[in-house]
């Protein structure tokens, strides 16, 4: 499919596929309106569908005036033919940030819930014309408490992994001091054991200087092998190209640990914003491989740093591990999961 105009309830609904379709003109004002980090910059979309990731619709509804929502879905295909050769009707759409699982797939400029309502209607009426009646459903994820009040027909929700957040606090000292006592202790024996490290090197800035997106990609691929018991896939994160597409971006910051030979032992990237940067990757070799101890908290502790200084309001620490990560001072923010049909 390529660039698709949808008229539905009074909107018009711009389908795009960013591995094949110009980037729309546009785009980049839209998205800093919308205060969406560089996962949703043109260049670094169009390289995690290519990358292998899965075909993206990228949907742009906009009223007489101007763009009032976006919406970006994974298109997933039915998991077999019948017998006449066929696709059955059991595909769906899956509405989720490119190339992260932080933040919704979506942004909505009303507040109102009809208004809402009415933006998710017009998406899933215009995919279902641009795709054909196999589009079966619409998979929502990374809903807040507040959120299924304006799904149109939700079916299936349930409570899905918590969001973890870290607020700003007013210094590093006063993160420290939220911490409890033997937690606190520990971060400080950490802080010291890292520093007097003469075979350690520290370097942070761009994908590309510090980090290349060959080693990000491999620790990407590690990561996620050693998390999911098996051999992870060459996409997204994992793809060199994916990673090429954020390299040089000042809206993407790396963290990079390497012993005194350079070979690199752990590294982490964050999605820049003035408000709410993301902490989007971290990987590291393992201790038996030649890995370092504590990385990852040196790095948390760099984080709680980085927000301070930049004052933002906070950082936004993704999921997985959210006891550890409620323990250095998280909130845990519910999170749902619907499907509408």
């Amino acid at each position: 499919m390529t660039e698709t105009a949808v008229m539905t309830g009074g909107l018009t609904v711009r389908l795009h596929n960013p591995a094949v379709d110009p980037e729309p003109a546009g785009w980049e004002a839209l998205r800093c309106r919308a205060g969406l980090r560089a996962n949703w910059a043109w260049p670094v979309m169009r390289a995690g569908v290519r990358s292998g990731a899965g075909p993206l619709l990228l949907a742009v509804l906009s009223d007489v005036k101007a763009p009032v929502g976006l919406v970006a879905a994974s298109v997933v295909p039915p998991r077999r033919r019948d017998v006449s050769g066929r696709w059955p009707r059991l595909g769906y759409l899956h509405v989720q940030a490119p190339q992260s699982s932080a933040l919704p797939g979506w942004w909505f400029a009303p507040s109102t819930v009809d208004d809402r309502r009415e933006l998710a209607r017009a998406f899933r009426r215009a995919a279902r014309r641009a795709l054909g009646p196999g589009v079966e459903g619409v998979l929502w994820r990374q809903l807040g408490d507040g959120d299924p009040a304006w799904l149109p027909r939700p079916r299936y929700a349930r409570r899905t992994e918590p969001l973890a957040v870290l607020d700003a606090p007013a210094s590093v000292d006063a993160w420290l001091a939220g911490l409890r006592k033997k937690r606190r202790s520990s971060m400080r024996h950490i802080r010291k054991l890292i520093a007097a490290d003469p075979d350690l090197q520290v370097r942070a800035g761009p994908v590309g200087d510090v980090v290349s997106p060959a080693e990000l990609a491999r620790l990407a691929r590690l990561n996620l092998a050693k998390h999911t018991g098996g051999a992870a896939p060459h996409s997204g994160h994992q793809s060199p190209l994916w990673q090429e597409a954020v390299a040089g971006r000042e809206d993407v910051h790396a963290v990079a640990y390497r012993d005194a030979t350079g070979r690199l032992l752990g590294a982490g990237t964050i999605l820049d914003h003035p408000a709410w940067p993301i902490w989007l990757s971290w990987g590291a070799l393992p201790v038996d491989d030649g890995g370092r101890r504590h990385l990852y908290f040196d790095l948390f502790w760099r984080l709680v740093d980085r927000v301070v200084e930049r004052r933002a309001a906070g950082m936004i620490l993704g999921k997985g591990m959210p006891d550890l990560k409620a323990d250095l001072g998280a909130r845990l923010l519910p999170q749902h999961a619907a499907v509408t049909l």
